[in-house]
């Protein structure tokens, strides 16, 4: 009698990155601005902000990114209100 097999954490990750929605780029809609004026943008599939601007793919999920919207992106203020203080 033959058992199933476990598939190996490698085996679902590869197939997550093969599979077609991996494939279709996602738009980037959402970037974060940080107290410091870093600006990170957020992977639309797993809302990880992403380490380089402009790169093809999420490091962390692998989810293909279109940048063509990013002008348009909706800023979300991270530990201030978006409002410099006179101080």
């Amino acid at each position: 009698m033959d058992y199933p097999v476990k598939p190996t954490l490698a085996h679902v990750i590869l197939d997550l990155l093969l599979s077609p929605t991996y494939r279709l780029p996602k738009t980037v809609t959402v970037v974060r601005i940080y107290r410091d004026k870093n600006i990170f943008s957020v992977c639309p599939r797993c809302d990880v902000c992403i380490e380089r601007e402009y790169q093809g793919y999420c490091h962390r999920c692998g989810q293909y990114l279109d940048w063509s919207k990013l002008d348009d992106a909706e800023e979300i203020f991270i530990g201030w209100d978006g409002v410099e203080d006179d101080d």
